[in-house]
């Protein structure tokens, strides 16, 4: 797998989280309302991502690896 594959799959992955954490808070909103309105305070149906800056998530981390590989690639450009 190359660093540009394995990226699209991680974005991929960050995605089906985003799509699990709806899915997640319709079913908490539904069948443990009391219950999904702390969980929605705190955050806890948003998998990979944080409204933190200073956490560490997936996302930031994808970010990272993104800029590596764009870094990488301008130093390849100038050889």
């Amino acid at each position: 797998m190359s660093k540009y594959e394995a990226l699209v799959r991680l974005e991929e992955i960050l995605n089906e989280l985003d799509n699990l954490g709806r899915e997640t808070a319709g079913i908490m909103r539904t069948e443990f309302p009391s219950l999904y309105a702390s969980g929605d305070a705190y955050g806890a149906f948003t998998f990979g991502r944080s409204w933190n800056r200073y956490d560490t998530t997936l996302a930031k981390l994808v970010e990272s690896a993104e800029e590596y590989c764009d870094e990488e690639d301008y130093e390849e450009e100038e050889a």
